[in-house]
């Protein structure tokens, strides 16, 4: 009378422990996953990629990358244009670039979850454009970073937490601008606001990405050295620059990397060396970059094309040789940075 419940009631606080320790298993598993980001550099939706298009559609651009992005829980690309409609009045400007809202969705679809907006084209149609562009990324879900809520050149971090890892994204354009709308702090300033935030979240990473240079530049300039130094002395983990429309060199400096500039991503540049761009893939665990992993691909017809291992081993020789401080392997096609 005595055996039979309580065997019964055995077989439940054991069925009960067995579920208890397989959801404990499934957290751990889940918390030992590192947080990963993956960046991109310009991308532009006029001009010849307008006309790409009309013809193929936008996903279509993203056909070769879509799994390299997807595999990120976020990835962020400079924004290259405005997205605004046809009543929005361009400056007074050599080139000026306009993509139609309704892309956006598009962006989403082929998991892009943040924009860059500090750069010297977020204003190419004034104050109206800026500001749709800023409403229409919302309204998709895609987090504009380097937007100036108050109008005063001035832009809080960018946030980024999964599970126990944060992360902080400071962004400025260095380029003389004559607005007020986009990130544009000096040097001095975004030293003096990493130093703040560092003192005051000693726990999260800090990736600085700047829009400065010059176009079609293969080198950084020795101030952008030295400028780079000195935000990793401040508490940046990393660093990453476009603008230049081509890869540039890449530096570890007290064991934090800098990439001077990341080149293209969707862009219609179709000359060497602005035809070929690099996604990279950081991954971060408790305050720290764990890897970086880059991506090398050709860019034909604005559409980013992963390389093949032949083109891939050229450019990564390349690149090797202007990079003093790295080492860089090629593992199926794509290089991992020590």
């Amino acid at each position: 009378m005595i055996k039979a419940p309580f065997k019964r009631y055995s077989l439940q606080i054991g069925t009960l422990c067995i579920i208890f320790i397989s959801v404990l298993s499934s957290g751990c598993t889940a918390k030992g996953k590192n947080l990963t980001i993956l960046f991109a550099g310009d991308l532009m939706l006029d001009r010849g990629t307008r006309d790409n298009i009309e013809v193929r559609g936008t996903d279509n651009l993203f056909g070769s990358v879509h799994d390299v992005i997807s595999s990120a829980d976020f990835t962020i690309a400079n924004l290259e244009c405005v997205a605004c409609d046809t009543t929005c009045t361009p400056i007074d400007k050599k080139f000026t670039f306009r993509s139609d809202p309704e892309w956006l969705s598009s962006l989403v679809k082929n998991g892009i979850t943040h924009l860059i907006l500090a750069n010297n084209h977020s204003f190419d149609f004034g104050e109206r454009g800026i500001k749709q562009t800023v409403l229409n990324l919302k309204q998709v879900g895609i987090k504009p970073i380097g937007f100036s809520q108050n109008h005063d050149a001035t832009s809080a971090p960018t946030i980024l937490i999964r599970g126990n890892d944060s992360v902080a994204i400071f962004s400025s354009c260095l380029l003389k601008q004559n607005n007020r709308f986009i990130s544009s702090g000096n040097i001095s300033d975004l030293l003096e606001e990493i130093r703040a935030f560092k003192t005051k979240h000693p726990s999260y990473s800090l990736l600085v990405c700047l829009h400065w240079g010059v176009e079609m530049d293969t080198r950084p300039k020795p101030e952008q050295v030295e400028q780079a130094h000195q935000l990793i002395n401040a508490g940046a983990d990393v660093l990453i620059g476009h603008h230049p429309h081509v890869v540039q060199p890449i530096e570890v400096y007290r064991g934090k990397y800098i990439i001077y500039s990341i080149g293209n991503f969707i862009f219609d540049n179709h000359h060497s060396p602005a035809n070929r761009g690099i996604l990279a893939k950081l991954s971060l665990s408790k305050g720290r970059v764990v890897s970086l992993e880059l991506v090398p691909f050709n860019i034909i017809k604005s559409k980013p094309c992963i390389m093949n291992q032949i083109d891939s081993e050229n450019f990564r020789k390349e690149i090797s040789l202007v990079s003093k401080t790295v080492e860089i392997t090629q593992y199926n096609g794509n290089w991992k940075v020590f």
